[in-house]
Parts: structure tokens; C-alpha cells; sequence
């Protein structure tokens, strides 16, 4: 009865003593039977480390019979950490020795993921769920249907646990790659559009984030002629949280169609989502809207979706309002250079106002967006474009808060590369400016920019370098931080090549 008050008031310091002489396998194989849940979980987590120092025989002999009682387990959190365990247990297994651990697999461990994948507590399934997909990346193809496929099918069929249907729609979705193009054809196609119209809002919410990777190893012919009707379906739902995970993955659905399908079947259903009546769906379907364009081939970009795309920096943004103003607004800046990219220097007037309307946006994570990826923008726009627009964007971040002004300068000699020689130069003040760093606060800003340093030898004239690089490299050199004195060291040689050039000249 004092030891039941004990365990009842929570474990002692004696309790959770660990006898020291004891090695890793006689610990393991000691403290997973404990009456404390504590001293169990920490000796679970022990598993496959332990695996791999006493060797296969000793982990087939003694540890794998431990697991079958874990897996039955009382405490929850137990389960949960030994179905993390089964796939390094698995691997190991498979490595030490091939065809006997690929039998142990088979006709051990994936039978007691099992039990856990059906298990009561939500935590246990999910843990229990990823790990059957790591494992069934071990399993041949040829025993992908006799042993996981028949894992998936009881649940998805049952009716009376909701869960477990959802748990199902999970493992389809990861589970896809590895059952190929013909088992995923046979089962994982059927099954998706029958739990598509489940009467359970939240499966079939579930089911609509699965598509993409189904849709993927189905092929693009099925994908189109089955699994994507079914998709419009969801995509119309009466619950506003399906359409919302449609929204979410449209940008996945969209990279498993075939290019010429991606613009005639989604671009439709895309227009419902930013015309939709909630704002949740709204607003996931902006944050997609970025990724979405870069998906399509350029001929299938409407200027319906440009302007949807430049609204999120005006109307789109104040019509969501609150958080979800700046949200839009920062995907817009985030996806600015993929949708640069699409549509090319020839159509930059359609985006040029929402770049000045957004590159000094009060809000800074927005400028820093614009900061890490303007020398992408200048590659893609070319030198005029960057010198009479984005040339004032640069110079401004380079003087902006610390956030900001590392993204420009992370990329300072990039962008000097797609300006002309001549207004290249108009940047050696601001090199000269670099020399006045304070030697104990901005060290990440001298790393970066000695990273740069060989770079902006070969952009700038022999000249230049010799009269203002060379002056900061021989300072940096002898920074008294490590890390920048290695990344500025390996220029000298460089220099001193071109100083050389220049008393020749």
C-alpha cells in the first residue's frame, strides 16, 4: 500500500534512479518493463541506438520481444514513442543483414505498426502513420500490397470511426509513391473518390490535402479523367474548411497534372476560391495565387490572374484586413520574383506599380523580401530596369534596418553584375562606407560581405579594386573576428594579381 502512495503522488528521486552499471541492453531491457511511464519512455527512445551497438542477433534475441508489450502499452505516450522507433529499428535491420532483416520486417514489425495504426489516441495513430510510411519505403514493390496496402483498407472502410477513415486518407496520400502507378491506379484512385464524398465534413477535408500526391503516381491521363472531378467536387463543398484545403493544394494539385491541363481545369476552380464567401478560403487562395501562376506555362496566365495577383498589394489586402492585410501582402513580395519570372521583362509594366507600391512598405519583412531577392529581379529585368527601378529599392535597403540590409547585402556583388560598368561605379562610396563597421556589432555584415570579396574584384575595373577594395581587405583580413578573417584571407592573392595589372598598366 506505501509503494501504491508512492506511484500515486508521482515517482521519488529513488524511483527514477538509474543503476550506472548496467550496460545500454541490460538498461533497456530493465527499465521498459518499470512501473514508471517516465523510466519507460526515456528507455524506448534508447531503442534503436541500442540496436546498432549490440548487433542484429542481440536485438532479434532480446529486444525485439520487448515490443509487442509496448505497443499494448497503458500509457499513451509509450505507444506514441515506440512507433517512432520502428523505422531506425527497420533500417537497421535491413542493413545489417538484408534478406533476415527484411523477414523480421515483414513478419514482425510491420504487423505490430499495425495495432498502433488503429490505435485509440490520436497522437499513437499519427506517430504510428509516419512511421509505416518510412517503412514502406523498405518494402520490395512486389510486397507493397499483401502487407501495407491491407494495413490501409480496414481502415478507410470503416464506417463507424471517422478517425480512422481520416487516418486512411493520411496513409494514401504518403503512401502513394511507394505503391506505384499500378496499385495506386487499382485501390488508391477508388478509394479517394469514394472518401471524397464522405458524410464527415472533416474527412473529406482530410481526403482534399491528399490528392496531390496520389494524383502524382496516378498519372496525368487518370489524374484528369477521374481524380480531378472529383476535386471540382470538393472544391464546391458546403463547408468552408474543404474548400479551404482544395485552396491550399491547389499548387501541388496543379505540378501533378500535365502542363497543358493545368490552366483549362484549374484556373476555374481558382477564380471560385478568391470569389469564395469566406475569407478564410480567400485568403488561402491568395497565398497560393504566387506559386499557382509560376505553375503555369505563360500563355495560360490571364490577365484576370495578374490582377488578382497585383491586388494583393492593394483592394485584396485591405478587403482582408487586420493580420491578414500584412499576410497577403508579404506573399505577394515573397512570390513578386517567380511571377517576374513567368511573365518576363516585356510585360514588368503590369507589375511595376505593385513594386513601388510595396518595396518601401512600412511593414519590414516585406522589404526584406524584396532585399534577399532584388538581384534576381535585376537578372531577370536587365540593366535598364534595374537602374532607373530597382537600383532605388537597393539603395535605400542597404541603409534600412538590420534585416533588411543584410538580404541586400547577402547579395551585393550579384546585383552590381546586372547594372552597367558605369553605374557600377557610382557604388564604390558605399564599399568605402564597409570600412567603418563597428568591429563588435556588425561582424555578420563583414562575414557576408567578405564572402563577396573575390566577386566584386572581377565586377569592378583593376582600378577601383586596387584603390577602395584593397583598403578593406587588408582590414578584414586582420579582423578580430575568426570567421570573417578566413573568408576575406583567400583574396589577397587576387588583389595583389590586380594591383600588379595595374602598375604594368
Amino acid at each position: 500500500m506505501a509503494k501504491e502512495s508512492e506511484l500515486a503522488n508521482g515517482p521519488t528521486f529513488e524511483d527514477l534512479a538509474i543503476d550506472d552499471s548496467l550496460s545500454d541492453l541490460q538498461r533497456v531491457t530493465k527499465y521498459v518493463c518499470s512501473n514508471i511511464a517516465l523510466q519507460r519512455v526515456i528507455h524506448v527512445k534508447m531503442l534503436h541506438e541500442t540496436a546498432r551497438g549490440v548487433g542484429f542477433q542481440a536485438t532479434c534475441d532480446q529486444l525485439l520481444p520487448l515490443l509487442e508489450p509496448l505497443v499494448c502499452d497503458v500509457e499513451y505516450v509509450v505507444r506514441q514513442h515506440v512507433a517512432l522507433q520502428f523505422p531506425p529499428l527497420c533500417q537497421f535491420l535491413v542493413e545489417a543483414e538484408p534478406d533476415a532483416g527484411y523477414r523480421v520486417l515483414l513478419d514482425k514489425l510491420i504487423p505490430l505498426v499495425t495495432k498502433l495504426v488503429s490505435d485509440d489516441q490520436h497522437e499513437v495513430r499519427s506517430a504510428a502513420s509516419e512511421s509505416l510510411v518510412d517503412m514502406a519505403a523498405l518494402v520490395k514493390p512486389e510486397d507493397q500490397g499483401q502487407h501495407v496496402l491491407t494495413i490501409v483498407l480496414p481502415l478507410a472502410h470503416d464506417d463507424d470511426n471517422e478517425q480512422f477513415r481520416i487516418s486512411a486518407v493520411t496513409l494514401y496520400n504518403g503512401l502513394a509513391e511507394h505503391f506505384g502507378a499500378e496499385l495506386c491506379q487499382q485501390f488508391c484512385v477508388p478509394e479517394l473518390i469514394s472518401l471524397s464524398e464522405d458524410p464527415v465534413f472533416r474527412v473529406r477535408k482530410s481526403t482534399a490535402l491528399s490528392f496531390p500526391n496520389v494524383c502524382k503516381t496516378a498519372g496525368v491521363e487518370l489524374s484528369r479523367e477521374r481524380l480531378i472531378p472529383a476535386f471540382q467536387r470538393l472544391a464546391k463543398d458546403d463547408i468552408w474548411g474543404v474548400r479551404k484545403a482544395c485552396a491550399e493544394c491547389l499548387v501541388n494539385v496543379a505540378l501533378a497534372l500535365a502542363p497543358a491541363d493545368r490552366g483549362p481545369l484549374l484556373i476555374p476552380m481558382f477564380e471560385s476560391f478568391i470569389g469564395d464567401s469566406s475569407r478564410w478560403v480567400r485568403m488561402a487562395a491568395y497565398q497560393s495565387l504566387g506559386p499557382f501562376l509560376a505553375a503555369l506555362d505563360k500563355e495560360q496566365v490571364t490577365d484576370e490572374l495578374v490582377g488578382h495577383f497585383t491586388s494583393m498589394a492593394t483592394t485584396a489586402a485591405s478587403q482582408l484586413g487586420g493580420s491578414g492585410e500584412v499576410d497577403i501582402k508579404f506573399h505577394c513580395a515573397f512570390n513578386f520574383p517567380a511571377v517576374v519570372s513567368i511573365l518576363g521583362a516585356e510585360d514588368w509594366l503590369k507589375l511595376s506599380p505593385t513594386f513601388e507600391l510595396l518595396h518601401n512598405d512600412t511593414f519590414w519583412k516585406i522589404r526584406r523580401s524584396f532585399a534577399y531577392s532584388l538581384h534576381e529581379l535585376a537578372r531577370i529585368l536587365g540593366q535598364g530596369i534595374t537602374e532607373t527601378q530597382l537600383a532605388t529599392a537597393f539603395d535605400s535597403y542597404l541603409h534600412d534596418v538590420q534585416d533588411v540590409r543584410l538580404g541586400a547585402m547577402l547579395h551585393f556583388a550579384d546585383f552590381l553584375e546586372n547594372v552597367s560598368p558605369s553605374f557600377r561605379e557610382s557604388y564604390l562610396p558605399v564599399l568605402a562606407e564597409f570600412d567603418s563597421f563597428d568591429n563588435t556589432t556588425k561582424w555578420r555584415f563583414r562575414e557576408v560581405l567578405s564572402g563577396q570579396l573575390a566577386q566584386l574584384c572581377r565586377t569592378f575595373t583593376p582600378e577601383a579594386t586596387f584603390s577602395v577594395i584593397n583598403p578593406l581587405v587588408f582590414k578584414l583580413v586582420t579582423d578580430p573576428v575568426a570567421v570573417v578573417r578566413e573568408e576575406s584571407y583567400h583574396v589577397r592573392a587576387l588583389v595583389y594579381a590586380l594591383a600588379s595589372l595595374c602598375a604594368v598598366s
